[in-house]
């Protein structure tokens, strides 16, 4: 009589699996404008546009903001990028300097990090600090 419970408990545990909702992968295309909010406070406000109907990888996404202009690109598994090179704000006070940021985010959990290469005189993380972590807030 075990075996029979040990397989309706595998029938039934497949059921629950089956029924579970799936994410849909069109949850991945965001537009709109978002916050972007750091650890303790508001970084950006962002307006992202699709440039897709569908989403795979490669997609890309025009971001524009009062501080950046740049085209993320999906990278898979609810993965996206951007990379902004040339005068970027990374210092402190949201001055531009000679440099390069990279964005980073997961659009399923709108969390993501924002790492720089910086080459100007500013600095926006602090020693030994290599990322900031955001989250992406729809306005």
């Amino acid at each position: 009589m075990r075996v029979g419970r040990v397989l309706v408990g595998a029938v039934v545990g497949c059921l629950a699996l089956a029924a579970a909702p799936v994410a849909s992968a069109s949850t991945d295309l965001l537009n709109g404008t978002f916050e972007v909010k750091g650890p303790n406070t508001l970084i950006d406000t962002w307006t992202i546009s699709n440039l897709c109907d569908t989403i795979e990888p490669g997609c890309l996404a025009n971001v524009t903001s009062p501080l950046i202009e740049g085209q993320a690109v999906y990278q898979g598994a609810h993965s996206w990028m951007m990379r902004v090179i040339g005068q970027v704000p990374v210092c402190p006070d949201r001055s531009k300097t000679k440099g390069a940021m990279v964005f980073v985010w997961n659009s399923q959990t709108l969390q993501g990090q924002v790492k720089e290469i910086q080459q100007g005189v500013c600095q926006m993380t602090r020693p030994g600090q290599s990322q900031v972590p955001f989250t992406l807030v729809p306005a």
